[in-house]
């Protein structure tokens, strides 16, 4: 599988992030591996990147969080460059608990806006979560896939979620059944979209999951991956709403729709996390992004970026080897950390390696 990308990280400037004060690289738009012992500074670049691609931290909800000590706010500044050199900036500055988001020179008012610039996938120490805990990460997987590779999404999305919002608030507020029934049909007609939609992408990552996770734990058999509506869907959603309409003025709120859909990850039948030890469930955490990011350039036609932090953490060499080398298939731009340099393998593997050290980063020729 070889992808094409529109769109790399030509340049990463930072200042006043955690304990990186102040930061200039020039990435590989290959494979860059970020090394260091651990508190050095290395997953906070990683951190930088997110926040550069999603205006939010994967480590934390606060941003006031990621501000470095004695500092006034953070600033994150890219420059993305295409295969016909053109080049785009995009930065993220926040001060005074306010953020502050630019692409082209542009102020930009949404967050959505700015991950269209910068689109990425990442995997880190807490992405076992999408196999052990509840549904809602799991639909945050299936809808990241879709608003970059569906142009219709978002929209449908907004306008499904904004009746909701409306329905809860009757329900909540005891108004009357017909005036709870009023959003119903805005519900059923962008439900039934979105369905149709997180049916037709799990559909895709399905087959390059198995793929995946049989390239990395070929010694793992029946893997399964089932999408759940969230209503039944023998019965539809307006006439579920309709039935389920007792319960919900009880409970004070809606109850059926894709709002409540999930999907689930089994082995032989069984639910994944309780089949799988901590080290396979690294492996299918690999294995599942890995699918999603092939999904995107089969899709898109170019390749999104991809983080990866404390790669060799629960893995033993020959592993990590052989996740690298599919990494390196997507011919993605990747950035990777780990406490290691990784001295046996060459450029074919990793093009560009950097060492980090009190927060200070310098180029390994």
């Amino acid at each position: 599988l070889f992808l094409f990308p529109l769109m790399r990280l030509h340049r990463l400037v930072l200042q006043g992030l955690r304990n990186i004060a102040s930061l200039d690289v020039a990435p590989h738009p290959g494979v860059n591996l970020f090394h260091g012992h651990n508190a050095s500074g290395k997953t906070s670049l990683l951190e930088a990147i997110h926040i550069l691609s999603r205006g939010k931290s994967f480590r934390t909800h606060t941003l006031s969080h990621v501000v470095q000590s004695g500092k006034p706010g953070f600033t994150v500044f890219g420059q993305l460059r295409g295969d016909r050199k053109n080049t785009v900036p995009v930065g993220v500055e926040y001060l005074q608990r306010r953020l502050r988001m630019k692409a082209e020179g542009a102020p930009l008012k949404k967050a959505s806006q700015l991950a269209a610039h910068l689109p990425l996938v990442i995997i880190h120490q807490e992405s076992h979560r999408l196999f052990t805990e509840g549904p809602k990460l799991r639909r945050q997987f299936l809808d990241w896939g879709l608003f970059h590779v569906e142009q219709s999404f978002h929209s449908t999305w907004r306008r499904y979620q904004r009746a909701l919002d409306q329905r809860n608030s009757s329900l909540q507020q005891r108004a009357s059944p017909v005036e709870i029934q009023l959003w119903d049909r805005e519900l059923d007609e962008t439900g039934r979209q979105i369905h149709a939609l997180r049916d037709a992408y799990q559909a895709d990552v399905a087959p390059l999951f198995r793929h995946y996770a049989g390239q990395l734990l070929p010694e793992l058999g029946g893997l399964g991956m089932d999408y759940r509506p969230g209503w039944p869907l023998e019965t539809g959603l307006l006439q579920s709403l309709r039935e389920n309409l007792a319960s919900d003025r009880q409970r004070a709120f809606t109850q059926r729709g894709p709002h409540r859909a999930d999907l689930r990850f089994t082995v032989d039948g069984v639910p994944l996390r309780e089949r799988v030890s901590r080290g396979q469930q690294k492996l299918l955490v690999c294995a599942i992004y890995l699918a999603q990011a092939a999904v995107y350039g089969k899709r898109c036609g170019k390749s999104c970026i991809l983080l990866v932090d404390d790669v060799a953490a629960e893995l033993d060499r020959s592993h990590r080897d052989h996740f690298l080398s599919l990494l390196n298939e997507l011919r993605a731009q990747v950035f990777l950390t780990a406490t290691e340099a990784f001295p046996e393998l060459g450029t074919e593997m990793i093009q560009k390696r950097f060492h980090v050290e009190h927060g200070r980063v310098h180029e390994v020729l």
